[in-house]
């Protein structure tokens, strides 16, 4: 009795696992994204005021949604060379956002380090634009200056 038991057992965890062996894809659907429209940030202006470091662009793309990415790394005090690229903030895809003039406040706090920003458009189809080019910011001591 026994033995059928796990004859049948054996049957039905093979079976099982045949079927969602052969099942086709194990992941998350993936959106469709059409290569035509890539988001892009354009019209990019900073500026830097005391411990702030202000940036001004327009995010152009996919009118249902855009946002933006900001990585930050670190200048090195021994080589004058970037570190590595850390994700500073992250704006997910709002329809509010796309073809209007954005801005966003950077708060320096320390003059002890120099750091270098990089900004790129993402859109609500999860393509991504290119980075843009580096900019450079440090805290300005305002009590000493």
């Amino acid at each position: 009795m026994m033995n059928i038991f796990l004859r049948r057992m054996l049957w039905a965890g093979l079976i099982i696992a045949i079927t969602l062996g052969a099942c086709g894809r194990k992941e998350a659907p993936q959106p469709i994204v059409s290569s035509s429209e890539k988001p892009q940030l354009v019209d990019l202006e900073y500026e830097q005021s005391g411990n702030v470091l202000k940036l001004t662009f327009v995010l152009k793309g996919n009118p249902e949604g855009m946002g933006y990415q900001i990585d930050r790394t670190q200048i090195d005090p021994y080589c004058k060379c970037p570190g590595f690229w850390r994700r500073y903030s992250d704006q997910l895809p709002l329809s509010d956002l796309a073809n209007r003039k954005t801005k966003k406040m950077i708060n320096l706090k320390t003059t002890k380090v120099e750091y270098v920003y990089r900004l790129r458009a993402t859109d609500w189809n999860g393509n991504f634009g290119p980075w843009s080019k580096s900019i450079r910011a440090r805290s300005v001591d305002l009590m000493h200056k």
